[in-house]
């Protein structure tokens, strides 16, 4: 691992706030929305993505209240292996904003005590923190990326093509869809209980509103084999192996959702069947 990439990379970004990437829209773009055969997005070009440091309080507060979806890594000494370590999560997801602090003062106004990756968001929970003992950064990378990728999700995301990357990208196998139409006047009581239901799933099962007025969105009630009469419905859906059920939506009754969601990941869980064999 390079020696102290990061504090270079704090100095560099100290003059304005990060802004999204020209090649980072381009990205979007060209997402595949069709659900089966989406293979992920493409890979980002190899661009070195820039720290923000935070040194006071009021700083602090300007950069989260600046983006949707601010981290910042609370770090005590920024000399360390953790901060190289914090550098290979940020260089890993570039979409988001990343910012460090070991300023005390800042620490006590976020209630922090220990190094931890914390991620603001203007929406749902509003925060969710990834407590990190000393010197077990480096180890634990590969699940402060996958942290961060299902916690900046939406607990309900729309399916349109701005955010099939999120969506696919976050390494989430199982999917659960809401296939109904925004004009109808099931569909507020309908998405409240399918959120309400969604966060006991966080990590585990990405739910996904779709929008059935939208044209481009009859492939995807086309692949679950849905009629406009049986609108709307839930749709589970494995990305790896292309299993998908569906239940009619009924009323939306939390537990039938939930019942829905255990039966379809116990169902992903068991081990395939031996044949028979051939020997008495």
């Amino acid at each position: 691992m390079p020696s102290r990439p990061l504090l270079l990379l704090v100095l560099l970004s100290l003059p304005s706030l990060i802004a999204p990437s020209e090649e980072e829209g381009e990205h979007q773009e060209e997402t595949e929305e069709e659900m089966p055969e989406f293979n992920g997005p493409p890979t980002s070009p190899d661009v070195v993505q820039p720290v923000r440091v935070l040194n006071t309080v009021s700083g602090a507060e300007t950069f989260i209240r600046s983006v949707p979806v601010a981290v910042i890594g609370f770090l005590k000494d920024m000399e360390t292996t953790e901060a190289d370590a914090f550098n290979v999560v940020v260089q890993m997801l570039k979409r988001l904003p990343f910012a460090v602090a070991s300023d005390t003062s800042v620490w006590k106004k976020f209630n922090i005590s220990r190094n931890t990756i914390s991620l603001f968001k203007k929406f749902d929970e509003g925060r969710a923190d990834y407590l990190v003992e000393d010197g077990q950064l480096e180890p634990n990378v590969t699940k402060i990326v996958s942290f961060l990728r299902i916690h900046e999700l939406h607990l309900v995301t729309e399916y349109n093509h701005m955010d099939a990357s999120q969506i696919f990208g976050s390494g989430i196998p199982i999917h659960l869809l809401l296939l109904i139409s925004k004009t109808s006047k099931e569909y507020q009581p309908l998405l409240d209980k399918f959120k309400g239901v969604a966060a006991e799933f966080r990590g585990k099962i990405i739910f996904v509103q779709v929008d059935t007025d939208m044209k481009q969105n009859d492939r995807v009630t086309s692949f679950f084999k849905v009629a406009e009469q049986d609108l709307p419905a839930i749709c589970a859906f494995h990305v790896v192996t292309n299993v998908a059920k569906t239940m009619p939506a009924g009323d939306g009754a939390p537990d039938s959702i939930r019942r829905f969601c255990l039966d379809f990941m116990q169902a992903k869980e068991e081990p395939p069947r031996k044949p028979p064999s051939d020997e008495l």
